[in-house]
């Protein structure tokens, strides 16, 4: 305990009290102020205390100047002023203020290893006993929270576990950084007190230089799950800590050293303290789901989290080659099967392949996965998309997400899809529903929004649609899935050129037709033939591989040619062409609608309402 001017700073705790009451820090600040008070009177230089605050890790010397300038602030210095810290010219600082050091009132439990003046170089920490030991079976040592230092605020309920960093400078294994966090939102997610949100959300805060707790007030979470992560050869090295986000505390800390066996005891320890802290209560079988590991082959683990990686960063091929090398590796890993399941279901949509063998593939993946393990939501995600996309089974699509989603009402693509379901099926409000439960789970989701915004279109609430998709434009000016679908909001209500405009912006990202094949039909309906049919051209050349045939109609029905577009349209049906689920709901096939061969397209697929 120390005492200084109106301050009582008590180490083992990890508090600061002034005249007796307590006065929110940050982790670091609380770290830089303990390592300033245990060094009082001695001139400490940038590169020590940098050493000491941030350990393995590089930082830039304005985090320190950041971290002085605030602690000045807590303890009340005006600029000039110099009762607690002293700056000494081209050297470093300085704690000036007399210091009492005392025993503490009562004696406490454990004191957080993570105080820099404290920590130990080792990495594996000091058992905390025996027992403990024996339970956690390697190293940890853990920050102790006492009832009055939770304050009146109630137990964090949204939480967001964040990429993990790197722990080593200039190394990075990005999809072990990924992968961890991917892994603990997996345990953590499915339980019923407890929000997680979800990978698609924290994904966009996986740079080294996030602020932890600025993405925590981004995304509304009560609480981060902040981690760094190194691997080396065949060791693993973690730190991760829990901080409430209201009043920055430090909730815990732990560090682990192990072997990379270990890993999934990592996890386990780190899952099964977060819920004691959050005083999560568990049933029995969310305790034996926060602790399950999926597979004992690291090998089959380290190329399973290479395949969720390459699924953030929408590079399915790579995905899909990454989960057949850990189901290879490990015939019963149940979460290899269903992640090679779920990139496959994706593949017609997102790279306009031809869906009859990645369709087969992913629904054999999808049994296999439900085989070893028939509680795996994500399987039962992937068997949704195959019914809905490819055999047009209505019915066993919404029994597949519901299904999903009682196993896991977090699982933001089972939610996606039963909306879209819903909403092509003539369910319009139902769809609204479900988008706006995926978007209170991510309230930053481009796709979450941009679906909102078609769904609220395919209902007619066009000028709902329109502030919807603009707004969304605004804050992701470069998500080419919202310039096609406003475009085609334009095109419907005949704003021709923006239309265009909008599709031409659409059309450098998405890597697919349908920007080109929408800009088409719109140059047609503008009455310039002669462009429609330039790109007419490039979507059914030959030497090049051709756009879905449901595309090819939609530009010749903007050429009037009816004819044709029911042709290539009854084409689309016989190749299972995916993008045919849009045909009872998108504005744009209205022309046919009074026609015998359309109204007999939609009832073979169950459309006809």
């Amino acid at each position: 305990m120390y005492l200084f001017g109106d301050f009582r700073l008590d180490a083992d705790r990890r508090r600061l009290e002034k005249a007796g009451q307590p006065v929110p820090l940050t982790p670091k600040i609380f770290d830089t102020l303990l390592f300033l008070v245990e060094h009082r009177g001695r001139v400490l230089t940038k590169d020590e205390l940098l050493t000491a605050l941030w350990p393995d890790v590089a930082v830039e010397e304005n985090n320190l100047g950041q971290a002085i300038s605030k602690l000045r602030q807590v303890l009340g210095e005006a600029p000039g002023d110099n009762r607690f810290i002293v700056t000494v010219s081209g050297q470093g600082y300085r704690f000036a203020a007399d210091v009492t050091a005392a025993a503490p009132a009562a004696s406490v439990q454990v004191a957080s290893d993570a105080a820099p003046g404290r920590r130990t170089r080792a990495w594996a920490v000091a058992a905390i006993g025996a027992a403990a030991a024996a339970l956690v079976a390697f190293a940890v040592s853990f920050s102790f929270r006492t009832a009055d230092d939770a304050g009146a605020l109630a137990p964090p309920r949204t939480l967001a576990v964040l990429p993990f960093k790197p722990l080593v400078s200039g190394t990075r294994n990005e999809a072990l950084e990924f992968g961890m966090a991917d892994s603990l939102i997996g345990r953590l997610g499915h339980l019923r007190d407890l929000t997680v949100r979800p990978l698609a959300a924290v994904r966009r805060f996986g740079d080294p230089t996030e602020d932890p707790l600025a993405a925590g007030r981004e995304l509304g979470v009560d609480a981060i799950l902040d981690g760094h992560i190194h691997r080396d050869e065949d060791r693993i090295r973690v730190t991760v800590r829990l901080v409430r986000v209201a009043d920055e505390r430090q909730l815990w800390a732990g560090q682990f050293d192990e072997p990379l066996t270990g890993i999934f005891s990592i996890q386990d320890a780190i899952s099964e303290r977060i819920t004691r802290e959050l005083a999560v209560q568990l049933s029995a079988e969310e305790s034996a789901s926060v602790t399950r590991s999926p597979t004992t082959n690291p090998a089959a683990y380290e190329a399973y989290l290479r395949g969720r990686f390459f699924i953030s960063l929408a590079q399915p091929r790579n995905a899909i080659e990454m989960f057949e090398q850990a189901v290879q590796l490990d015939r019963g890993f149940a979460r290899a099967h269903a992640g090679l399941a779920d990139t496959l279901s994706r593949v017609p949509i997102a790279t306009d392949a031809s869906p009859r063998e990645p369709m087969m593939r992913a629904r054999a993946a999808a049994l296999e996965a439900l085989r070893l393990d028939d509680r795996l939501g994500e399987a039962y995600t992937a068997l949704g998309w195959v019914a809905f996309y490819y055999d047009w089974d209505w019915a066993a699509s919404e029994r597949q997400f519901r299904r999903a989603l009682e196993l896991d009402p977090l699982d933001f693509s089972a939610r996606l899809g039963y909306a879209h379901l819903l909403s092509n099926t003539g369910r319009a409000e139902e769809a609204i529903t479900q988008v706006d439960q995926a978007l209170a789970a991510d309230p930053l989701s481009p796709l979450a929004g941009t679906l909102r915004g078609q769904f609220l279109f395919h209902a007619g609430r066009v000028d709902e649609a329109a502030g919807q998709l603009r707004g969304l434009i605004e804050t992701n000016p470069g998500f080419w899935i919202a310039h096609s679908v406003l475009g085609q909001l334009q095109l419907d209500a005949r704003q021709i050129e923006e239309a265009i405009a909008s599709f031409q912006k659409a059309g450098g990202g998405g890597g697919v037709w349908a920007p080109l094949a929408l800009e088409g039909h719109a140059h047609a309906v503008a009455g310039d033939p002669g462009r429609a049919q330039a790109i007419l051209g490039m979507l059914t050349r030959t030497e090049h591989a051709a756009a879905p045939p449901s595309l090819v109609a939609l530009v010749h029905l903007g050429l009037g040619d009816r004819l044709q577009a029911l042709t290539w349209l009854e084409r689309a049906y016989a190749e299972k062409d995916v993008r045919m689920v849009f045909l009872g709901v998108d504005p744009a096939w209205v022309p046919l609608r009074r026609e015998p061969r359309f109204e007999a397209l939609l009832t073979r697929m169950g459309l006809r309402r």
